[in-house]
C-alpha cells in the first residue's frame, strides 16, 4: 500500500482524528540525531547557521531602515520582569524597582540598532545600548530610559525627558531634557543645552558606523540559499511526502528527522493547525511564499534547532508561531519584501528579514531577535530578547561575538 493509501485508509477510520506522522509507514532515513548543521549558502563555518545567527542577533532588534513607531517600545532580556508587569519569572535587578546608575547586570543587556533613523512617539525602555546611524533627530515622545550607552549619529532632541544610564556618544547638538550617568561624548562644535546634565563631558571626533550594516552586498543571499538545495536536499529520508505542506487544512503533527530539507511551498488553511516535531537540526527550504492561517508550533527535543529558510515572504493568522518558551532554537530566514503577523501574536524565534517590512497588528509580543528592513507595528512593541541566540554559533565551533556596548 502506497503511503498516500496509508493515509487515506487511516483518516477515514475517524473524522476527529489528527494527521500525524506516526500514521505514515517509517521513514529510511539514516540521520541520527543531531546530525549535520545546517549551512545557507555554502559548506563552511562561515555559512553556518548558528554561526550567522549569533552575529545578527547581537540586537534585541536591528532596522535597516528608520524605526518610526507610534506606541510604546518595551524591551526586556529573556526571562525578565523589566518594563513589563506580566513577567514574573525573575526580580528587577535595581532596589526597589528604580535604575540604579552603574548597575546593569549583563544578564539584561538586550541592545537595538538601526541603520536609519529613530522616532518613538511613546515610551521607551532599553534594557541595553541604543545605536541609531541615520543623521535625523533622535526622538523619544515619552519618558524613556537607554540602560546601556548611547550612540546617536544626529542630534538627540526629545520632546520628554531620556535618562541614559551608561555614557552618551552623539556626533551632533544634544537638546531637551537629557540626562547622561556616565560621559556625554561630542564633538567641538556641537551645541549641548543647558537642559542637558551629565556626569563629565568629553570634546571629541564622534563616529556612529550603521549597527546592522545591511549596505549591498553585507546581507545574507536566502533566495540563493534555498535553491542550492533544490537538488541537494535529504527529501528522500522524510517519513512522508514532501508536498505534505502544500495545503493543509487540517491539524497535523510531523516529525522531522535530522537533514536540510526542499519544499516548494508551505501553505495552512483556517483549520490547519501545524507542529513540527524536530529531532536534531532541521533546515526547511521552502522556494515559495510561507501562508499560515493557523498555529505553527515547533517542538524541539533537547540539543535540536529548527532553521525556516524562506525565498518569498512569510505571512501568517495564526497567533502563535514558533517556540515562545525557547525562542534561540527557531530561526526564520525571509529572502523577499514581507513578514506579516495578526494583532496580538505570539512569536517565538529569532527572525532573519532585511528585506521584508515587518508587519504586525496592536500589541506585537515577540520572543527572541529580529534583524529586519523595517519594523511596522500597530500599538506597543515588546520584545524579550533572548541572549542565547549570541551563542547560536557554538554548534559551528564559533566564538560568541562581541556584546553591543
Amino acid at each position: 500500500m502506497t503511503r498516500a493509501l496509508l493515509l487515506a485508509a487511516a483518516l477515514a477510520t475517524g473524522a476527529a482524528c489528527t494527521r500525524t506522522t506516526e500514521l505514515i509507514a517509517d521513514s529510511t532515513a539514516t540521520c541520527v540525531a543531531p546530525g549535520p548543521l545546517v549551512h545557507l549558502g555554502g559548506t563552511g563555518g562561515s555559512a553556518c547557521a548558528g554561526a550567522i545567527a549569533a552575529q545578527a542577533a547581537r540586537y534585541a532588534l536591528c532596522s535597516c531602515n528608520d524605526v518610526v513607531l507610534t506606541g510604546n517600545v518595551f524591551v526586556n532580556s529573556f526571562g525578565t520582569s523589566l518594563g513589563r508587569g506580566d513577567q514574573t519569572s525573575s526580580p528587577s535587578p535595581w532596589p526597589d524597582g528604580h535604575p540604579v546608575d552603574g548597575l546593569l547586570p549583563e544578564s539584561f543587556f538586550a541592545a537595538i540598532g538601526t541603520d536609519g533613523n529613530w522616532q518613538v512617539l511613546g515610551h521607551a525602555d532599553i534594557p541595553g545600548t541604543l545605536v541609531v546611524a541615520g543623521a535625523g533627530d533622535v526622538q523619544f515622545g515619552r519618558p524613556s530610559h537607554i540602560l546601556g550607552n548611547a550612540r546617536f549619529a544626529g542630534p538627540s532632541s526629545p520632546t520628554s525627558a531620556l535618562w541614559i544610564s551608561g555614557d552618551a556618544f552623539v556626533a551632533s547638538d544634544v537638546t531637551g531634557g537629557v540626562v547622561v550617568g556616565g560621559t556625554l561624548h561630542v564633538p567641538a562644535a556641537a551645541t549641548i543645552a543647558a537642559s542637558v546634565s551629565a556626569r563629565s563631558v568629553a570634546r571629541e571626533p564622534v563616529a556612529v558606523a550603521p549597527p546592522c550594516d545591511c549596505a549591498a552586498g553585507h546581507v545574507l543571499d536566502i533566495v540563493t540559499a534555498v535553491l542550492a538545495r533544490r537538488t541537494n536536499n535529504a527529501n528522500v529520508f522524510l517519513p512522508f511526502s514532501d508536498d505534505v505542506l502544500d495545503d493543509v487544512e487540517t491539524p497535523q503533527s510531523l516529525d522531522w528527522p535530522c537533514g536540510e530539507y526542499y519544499l516548494d511551498t508551505l501553505r495552512t488553511g483556517d483549520g490547519g493547525a501545524l507542529e513540527l516535531r524536530i529531532h536534531g537540526h532541521v533546515g526547511i527550504f521552502v522556494a515559495g511564499d510561507v501562508r499560515l492561517g493557523d498555529t505553527f508550533t515547533v517542538t524541539l527535543d533537547p540539543g535540536s534547532t529548527l532553521d525556516l529558510v524562506v525565498a518569498g515572504s512569510f505571512y501568517t493568522t495564526g497567533h502563535v508561531f514558533g517556540s515562545p518558551t525557547s525562542p534561540a532554537r527557531t530561526r526564520l530566514w525571509v529572502g523577499s519584501t514581507t513578514v506579516s503577523l495578526p494583532a496580538q501574536s505570539q512569536f517565538g524565534a529569532f527572525v532573519y528579514a532585511p528585506e521584508a517590512d515587518f508587519l504586525a497588528g496592536a500589541d506585537l509580543a515577540f520572543s527572541g531577535s529580529l534583524f529586519v528592513g523595517k519594523l511596522s507595528v500597530d500599538g506597543d512593541v515588546h520584545i524579550d530578547y533572548d541572549p542565547a541566540l549570541t551563542q547560536a554559533g557554538d554548534e559551528c565551533g564559533a566564538a560568541a561575538p562581541a556584546a553591543v556596548e
